[in-house]
């Protein structure tokens, strides 16, 4: 099973605030077809929305992928840790996490990381990387 770990903000909803991007919608159901991957949000939507909501809102918005799962909260850590903590009490074969904010991902030492420029979004550029470590893995 491969996962990709999806932050929503900056990723698909860019923070140019002109709302969900379609280029990066149509990127990222694309890639999830191609390597059969399963959706954890990591994003802080994840907060105060249920999966259930979520799932709604990323159907509405064009995302054909069904979210697998989010990952936990931990209010005193990053988004790394909370990644790392997933990734120990869960099966999996391989990763790629998407964010456009990644500092404290870098610091646990995580492996597959791709950011995206928030103001762009997931592009074809993060796509091919994607593409790359999932193909090397």
């Amino acid at each position: 099973m491969t996962i990709i770990f999806t932050d929503i903000d900056g990723v698909l909803n860019t923070i140019n605030k002109l709302g969900w991007n379609k280029t990066s919608i149509q990127l990222y159901n694309k890639l999830c077809q191609e390597f059969d991957l399963k959706t954890v949000i990591t994003s802080t939507w994840r907060t105060n929305h249920t999966i259930y909501q979520l799932q709604n809102i990323l159907w509405n918005q064009g995302i054909e992928n069904e979210i697998f799962d989010f990952t936990p909260i931990f209010p005193e850590c990053g988004r790394g840790e909370e990644i790392e903590y997933w990734l120990k009490c869960n099966q999996w074969d391989n990763y790629i996490i998407i964010d456009d904010n990644t500092r404290d991902m870098e610091a646990t030492g995580l492996q597959n990381i791709v950011k995206c420029r928030g103001w762009i979004g997931f592009s074809e550029e993060e796509y091919q990387i994607c593409k790359d470590i999932l193909n090397r893995n």
